[in-house]
């Protein structure tokens, strides 16, 4: 199990540029989303400082402009998949609380099409639309991937796990009374990752999050699933390096 400065830590699956100054000088493994085209340079050179990075390429369904054609996406997408080799699709998904759900749809499926074309994994943001989430990705046989900041059922994580779909948990495990929370006994440790959307999403008083708080995540997971804190890193970070040990195919 990898050590940062000795200690045993948690593989971070989500999280955003903005959070990189808290981490921006250790060899640490994590998993950095782009929300829009214009991150992938700075993700690009952030990858060269940390090898352990692993950066993706993809639009953010709050990002999505709706001046611009399905096809000049499609373009700025491809090219910038093949000009800085992400590890992974994404952030991208779907969000019922944003305006243009319908094109937000149609994005999403692009994104779809080139991570199978590329053989790369998904990080998605899903809110209130797991019924569309699960039918566009009915339509796919090959993907893989995860919906980060899961907070649903374990029915609906268990259909998900059939397209081949790992769950982010992240500080929302902390709210006993959180969909996720009632339903984590029955979600297998196999399809778990932890996050920590830095610096989104902070936990109690918190201002902002970051990577260091996935370790406190973990030991809520560990309580909660009564299994070992040493089992629930050792899998979490092990499902990690399958999920996102990916280079670009053509």
């Amino acid at each position: 199990m990898n050590k940062l400065n000795g200690e045993v830590y948690v593989y971070d699956a989500h999280c955003h540029l903005e959070s990189l100054n808290d981490v921006s000088l250790e060899q640490r493994f994590l998993a950095v989303a782009a929300t829009s085209l214009e991150d992938s340079i700075k993700l690009a050179k952030y990858r060269q400082s940390n090898s352990q990075a692993k950066i993706g390429i993809g639009i953010h369904p709050w990002y999505i402009s709706p001046n611009s054609t399905l096809t000049l996406i499609t373009e700025k997408l491809e090219a910038a998949i093949l000009e800085y080799q992400p590890n992974f699709i994404g952030e991208t998904g779907l969000d019922k609380l944003k305006p243009e759900f319908d094109l937000q749809q149609e994005i999403f499926y692009i994104h779809l099409k080139l991570a199978q074309k590329y053989n790369l994994p998904l990080v998605i943001h899903c809110v209130r639309a797991y019924n569309e989430l699960l039918a566009i990705l009915s339509k796919f046989t090959t993907l893989r991937g995860m919906v980060h900041a899961y907070n649903a059922n374990s029915e609906t994580a268990k259909q998900l796990a059939k397209k081949n779909m790992l769950l982010g948990i992240g500080s929302i495990i902390l709210n006993e009374n959180s969909q996720l929370s009632k339903s984590i006994e029955k979600i297998p440790l196999e399809q778990l990752l932890i996050e920590s959307d830095a610096p989104y999403i902070p936990y109690g008083t918190k201002e902002f999050s970051t990577s260091k708080d996935c370790m406190l995540y973990a030991k809520q997971l560990a309580d909660n699933k009564k299994i070992n804190l040493t089992e629930i890193i050792s899998k979490v970070n092990q499902n990690f390096m399958t999920l996102f040990n990916s280079a670009v195919t053509r």
